[in-house]
């Protein structure tokens, strides 16, 4: 958009750009082992755009799970193999 300003010289307004900011939280015990055979840790993320929970993580030794906001019961499971190929995916695009 452009306006007159003094002396009749135009120039742009600048649209002032909003940004809101994305927070990631760790639960995490003071250590955490995620490689032992029999270990039932796991490491939980909270992700959140402003206020809004986005989803949350949980990285655990053999799978990373995803569990979209709002959903108590479906949860998205991947080995990390898979998740290693899906982020691969994802970032070459």
């Amino acid at each position: 958009m452009l306006s007159s300003g003094r002396g009749g010289i135009r120039t742009k307004l600048r649209k002032k750009i909003r940004k809101t900011q994305t927070t990631v939280t760790v639960y995490q015990a003071s250590s955490v082992e995620l490689t032992k055979r029999a270990s039932s840790n796991s490491l939980t993320l909270e992700v959140r755009n402003g206020k809004e929970l986005l989803g949350t993580p949980i990285m655990g030794r053999g799978s990373v799970q995803w569990w979209p906001n709002g959903n108590k019961t479906n949860d998205f499971k991947r080995s990390w193999k898979e998740f290693a190929k899906l982020l691969e995916t994802a970032m070459s695009k």
